[in-house]
């Protein structure tokens, strides 16, 4: 867990909540009130009448409004990451392994609206040196989708005229759209709009061999 500049991590006394579990209260606060207010109408006080402490004791964990978005952008990122890395990672041929990441990449995208809002509507809020920072140099999160597509193309899976980047960023584009229309306890599950995503993205990029081979 990232250590704020200058701030001991001992608790004072037995008043103070631990560390771990008053810095993850602070980032889900911060996340829901940035989504209600957007980052430029939120301030710190809000955030702080909403964790019912003083403004002044943010410092404690944070230097200033702009250092808690890129933390708590940061934490949507990576825990976003986290999943479908896993998803790529199980067992099966790179198309296979592209359809796990899809499914597992909307899912948590229905699971989790209002960090996902606010990483896709505050990102730009952040200077360009940490937007990268986030996003890695290599744009970690589109590049799972880029390197299956590229492995996909290598066994003859994905059609070959398909530029790699191209088609990790139709499908991120598409299913990121989700998060804007998908309803909680409405008509579709996050399960089905996951597998029918998918399918609707495989058959758009494999071969016809793939496909026959997949959709008999």
């Amino acid at each position: 867990m990232r250590q704020p500049a200058g701030r001991s991590a001992r608790r004072s006394g037995g008043e103070r909540k631990p560390r771990e579990e008053r810095w993850a209260e602070l980032i889900e606060v911060a996340t829901q009130v940035f989504y209600e207010k957007g980052y430029d109408g939120a301030s710190l006080q809000d955030i702080a009448d909403r964790l019912g402490m003083l403004k002044g004791s943010l410092y404690y964990y944070i230097q200033s409004k702009e250092e808690l978005l890129f933390d708590v952008i940061s934490t949507v990122h990576r825990d976003g990451l986290a999943v479908i890395r896993a998803r790529a990672e199980v067992e099966g041929d790179p198309l296979q392994r592209l359809e796990n990441v899809i499914v597992g990449h909307v899912e948590h995208t229905c699971r989790n609206l209002v960090p996902t809002a606010v990483f896709l509507h505050e990102l730009s809020a952040l200077p360009p040196e940490r937007r990268q920072e986030v996003l890695g140099s290599e744009h970690a999160y589109q590049g799972v989708f880029r390197d299956l597509i590229e492995l996909a193309q290598k066994e003859g899976l994905v059609r070959a005229d398909l530029d790699p980047r191209l088609g990790a960023l139709t499908v991120l584009g598409s299913t990121n759209w989700v998060y804007r229309w998908f309803r909680p306890g409405g008509a579709f599950t996050p399960e089905k709009i996951g597998a029918q995503m998918a399918e609707i993205a495989i058959r758009g990029i494999a071969t016809q061999k793939a496909l026959a081979a997949r959709y008999p």
